[in-house]
């Protein structure tokens, strides 16, 4: 039991450390000049591999210590590949920053087998294509057969990664689930594209069905089924939105309600058919079908019927007391023979359920006056009438979402949410309670808690305050709940906590390096507490296999040796153009968000960035464009730029013309890599405001570094 304690200390404290890294080197702090940042940067990961060394020798029964600190310089890298597009401002969240970061991880996943290693591969690669689809700085439009395209790629390689991890040639249990998820995804992505009239629609649906059934009959597989199941149903319901938003009246709304009636009748025909199929008839399979399939057409038949009913009344009376009538209709239509009833079809049961709290919620909301009190009053006999679990957390849903809403337009939200927050962990710690019941009780209230983190109401010392509460809260629950047999509720309070780490890189109300201080304290608190239980512990560490430091060393310090020569050619690539480049004035108009791994920028658009009056041939391939001296030194386009070779017309050089890089995003933008500024945290706005031209230098193979703004 302490093992396990010291372990997850030994995990917390480490990932503390590498938040602390990403806050601090994204605050980009003043005080430290670019070889500063560059000194601190490679020493950072330098010590990480060095203490993984240094504990496969010293810590050999604590293999996981060095194993975890060789995955932390992994991600270490990341971090300092990302700083140094900060110091000499490169693309934010550019897809080659996620490339190069790919690179190592990749190395070290194929040398290692290590599982990590794997997960961090695959999510760094599908993160480079995310940003190289659809770039953080510039706007680049995409046309809906690249589009459909690039979807059905991204799926195609997937499905081998899935199959690779089936067939055991490559053997990933995370990779095997993540490839299958993001294989249906993408497809789902596909089938709402506007291309090829109906046929992505037809594709999606075929290739649904065949999976549906695969998971079900042939292969039986109860996560890759409820992932189908899902994104089926969703599929359903989008369309459903779509066709509606298309052909919206009276005529639409009657046949969707047929429709919802229809898909109710196909479940409870075909639950019964798999009842005679199977031989076990009362086995844990057969049941956990019949669950899923009564949860998922619960969503797709309530959501289509009580949309429809309530768009028929209202395009059939058109006056605002439909509304009324569908509050007493969601109470005595719907709710009122679902309690009464004592024999009634599962599936149907629970889609006349929920079709009466849709239609409760939206009208109970909408009505001023006390009609909510009537409703949760509602709710909460059925919550005592019912023993049935998923209806108690459908009602529980129900219940706290209209409290919510009603409470908060009441104003005061910060209270609302504390009272949720008391209510839901009273919940929790009812020790009767079920145990799916006590989860969802810990989900709403440390959600509560989460959103009481944002908060600034009450000035910063309540919000320091209330980040500290929240922060031992969930790392006592992770403690708490470490050993129970359940494992549901550690994952929700681990995630909650990691939940924390990841918002406040977005919370601007307190100083990202304020906040990367406290995590480097808390990492260390974390590293005490951990080495003081495990010498305090008289238990014997199980044998474990040697760390991998100590059967990979060769490969790994090729691979370690291999980050450096990377850092290396990008410092010294990027300092010879600021050494012997040619320095350019040029026009520009900022914007000011935050990068996902670089902290502040300023987002520029120059006036070169549209070249006036000119069609680019190749739309989305690489550019080359003469700038020339125009009047008080600022250079702008001269008329003149080159592509595959070819010039756009007869170009004669001239003495100050400077020739740029860059890449076509349309018929007549160009981005050159140089539209990010990064800036301290909190200084973006000044920074907006006074900036006109930026100073960049230029190298003599036509690449660019961005300099200084300046307001002249």
């Amino acid at each position: 039991m302490q093992q396990n304690a010291v372990r997850l200390g030994y995990f917390l404290a480490i990932s503390l450390l590498l938040s602390a890294l990403l806050y601090f080197f994204a605050s980009n702090w003043p005080a430290l000049d670019r070889w500063g940042k560059i000194g601190v940067s490679a020493s950072v990961l330098l010590l990480f591999y060095l203490f993984a060394y240094v504990g496969s020798l010293v810590l050999k029964k604590h293999s996981f210590i060095s194993n975890w600190l060789l995955v932390a310089g992994g991600l270490a890298f990341g971090i300092s590949v990302a700083l140094l597009g900060q110091i000499y401002n490169s693309h934010a969240d550019s897809y080659m920053l996620f490339v190069v970061w790919l690179i190592p991880n990749l190395l070290f996943a194929i040398v290692t087998r290590y599982q990590p290693f794997y997960v961090i591969s695959y999510v760094l690669a599908h993160l480079a294509v995310c940003f190289f689809l659809d770039p953080s700085v510039i706007h680049v439009t995409r046309d809906s057969q690249w589009w459909f395209m690039v979807f059905w790629l991204i799926a195609l390689g997937n499905i081998v990664l899935f199959w690779l991890t089936s067939t055991e040639r490559l053997k990933s249990s995370p990779i095997y689930y993540l490839s299958f998820f993001v294989f249906q995804f993408s497809l789902f992505l596909s089938s709402f594209v506007d291309v090829y009239g109906p046929l992505p629609e037809l594709l999606y649906v075929v290739i649904g069905a065949a999976l549906f059934f695969t998971f079900l009959r042939w292969k039986p597989n109860r996560a890759l089924l409820v992932v189908t199941s899902t994104l089926l149903a969703l599929f359903l319901l989008g369309k459903f939105f779509w066709f509606m938003l298309e052909y919206g009246s009276e005529g639409f709304f009657l046949i969707a309600l047929l429709v919802a009636a229809g898909i109710v009748w196909g479940a409870v025909e075909g639950i019964k058919w798999l009842r005679k199929q199977s031989s076990q008839k009362e086995s844990k399979w057969v049941r956990f079908v019949q669950e899923a399939f009564t949860v998922l057409v619960t969503l797709v038949a309530a959501s289509i019927g009580a949309i429809s009913l309530s768009g028929f009344l209202f395009l059939l009376f058109e006056d605002d007391t439909v509304v009324y009538f569908l509050y007493f209709l969601s109470l005595i239509g719907f709710l009122l023979p679902v309690i009464l009833a004592k024999k009634m079809n599962t599936t149907v049961f629970y889609t006349i359920l929920t079709m009466g709290y849709m239609i409760g919620i939206a009208s109970s909301i909408y009505l001023e006056g006390y009609y909510w009190v009537v409703f949760l009053l509602a709710l909460g006999y059925v919550w005592i009438a019912s023993g049935s679990i998923p209806t108690r957390l459908l009602t529980q849903f129900t219940f706290l979402l209209v409290l919510y809403v009603k409470l908060s337009d009441w104003g005061h939200e910060e209270w609302v949410l504390w009272l949720l927050f008391v209510f839901q962990m009273a919940m929790y710690l009812l020790p009767r309670l079920p145990s799916a019941l006590q989860n969802s009780s810990l989900v709403y209230a440390l959600l509560s808690l989460l959103f009481l983190t944002e908060t600034t109401t009450w000035g910063m010392a309540y919000n320091i305050a209330i980040n500290l509460v929240y922060f031992a809260i969930t790392t006592y629950l992770v403690y708490r709940t470490l050993h129970k047999k359940g494992r549901t509720s550690f994952g929700i309070a681990l995630g909650f906590w990691f939940a924390f780490l990841l918002m406040k890189y977005y919370d601007f109300f307190w100083s990202l390096l304020h906040k990367s201080l406290s995590l480097l304290l808390l990492s260390m608190v974390f590293f005490v507490v951990s080495y003081w239980l495990d010498r305090s512990g008289r238990g014997q560490w199980e044998a474990t296999q040697p760390p991998i430091f100590a059967k990979k060393q060769l490969a790994l310090l090729v691979i370690i040796l291999l980050q450096f020569v990377m850092v290396g050619y990008q410092i010294w690539s990027s300092e010879s153009i600021l050494s012997q480049g040619r320095s350019v004035k040029l026009e520009l108009a900022p914007i000011d968000p935050r990068s996902l791994l670089q902290g502040d920028y300023v987002r520029l658009n120059y006036t070169i960035s549209t070249l006036d009056n000119e069609h680019i041939p190749d739309a989305d391939g690489k550019i080359r464009v003469v700038l020339r001296s125009h009047q008080n030194g600022v250079y702008g386009y001269s008329g003149f730029y080159e592509q595959d070779g070819v010039w756009n017309k007869t170009y004669r050089p001239q003495a100050d013309d400077v020739i740029l890089n860059g890449h076509a995003i349309g018929s007549d933008r160009v981005e050159y890599g140089i539209e990010s500024y990064f800036v301290p945290e909190g200084t973006g706005r000044e920074v907006e405001r006074s900036a006109k031209f930026a100073q960049i230098r230029v190298g003599k193979k036509g690449d660019a570094i961005l300099q200084e703004l300046s307001a002249q």
